[in-house]
């Protein structure tokens, strides 16, 4: 992977506080993002590591469900950490790194978790993903993209593959050939967006961000988008994460990991 680094160095706003219910099994309560990784290290970890490759030293992270374990797994990792606190957010500031954890609750919807990270943000544009996805996409591109073109939101799409087999059927309905679990020609979000402040302005609480927000804007084009064709693993379902894990486990990751403070 390319990690060049980012111009600007713009605030990381990760959402990573729903419940992940599509993802989790009978029983099973771990938060997605604090689920670990065939080294051991937990999810959330790996996408801190993978924009780190890139130069970028300043998270929110949008916690609710699974808040409190958060908190402790960061305090674990950055044990050295200068630490502040207020209502709903704490701030961990060590060797160059910022992450400030904002709790909006399990419940929040993205706008309001997002609403409540904007005064932890640095000024002028930032990036935003999930805290369940991972990849070798190169971020610089969205930079890239984003500064030519002037848009409010510059999104990551990509491809994935069918999850069954499909058939080729004739005119006279004889089955003519198989294939499996063929590449899909629809392009879907891959969860990373460089952003203008004008997004937070579009904001509201009573509204989605996939099902109000970004449709509104992209009817007035000002969404845009790269496309990414290489390594993409969501850990959405929980068949998901068991394919994404056994996919690292064998292939390993495509960034430094662990980048230490």
């Amino acid at each position: 992977m390319n990690a060049r680094p980012f111009p600007g160095r713009p605030t990381v706003v990760l959402l990573c506080g729903g419940l992940g219910l599509r993802q989790r099994s009978d029983g099973d309560d771990l938060p997605k993002p604090l689920r670990p990784l065939p080294d051991g290290r937990e999810l959330i970890l790996h996408v801190l590591d993978y924009y780190r490759s890139f130069g970028l030293d300043d998270f929110v992270l949008c916690t609710g469900y699974g808040a409190r374990a958060m908190e402790q797994l960061l305090l674990g990792e950055l044990p050295a950490a200068d630490i502040a606190t207020g209502p709903g957010w704490l701030r961990l500031s060590a060797d160059g790194i910022r992450v400030t954890l904002v709790d909006s609750g399990p419940y929040a919807e993205k706008c309001v978790r997002l609403l409540d990270a904007a005064g932890h943000l640095r000024p002028g544009p930032f990036l935003l993903g999930y805290g369940d996805v991972l990849s070798d996409f190169d971020l610089g591109r969205l930079a890239e993209r984003r500064e030519e073109s002037g848009a409010t939101v510059t999104m990551t799409a990509t491809r994935v593959r069918s999850r069954y087999g499909e058939l080729v059927v004739g005119p006279g309905m004889e089955v003519t050939a198989f294939v499996e679990k063929p590449l899909q020609p629809a392009l879907i979000s891959a969860g990373y967006f460089a952003c203008s402040p004008r997004l937070l302005a579009a904001l509201s609480p009573e509204l989605g961000l996939e099902e109000d927000v970004l449709p509104a804007l992209a009817a007035r084009g000002e969404v845009d988008a790269v496309v990414h064709e290489g390594r993409w693993l969501p850990f959405d379902t929980y068949k998901d994460f068991v394919d994404a894990e056994a996919l690292a486990a064998q292939e390993g990751f495509p960034w430094p990991t662990p980048v230490r403070v």
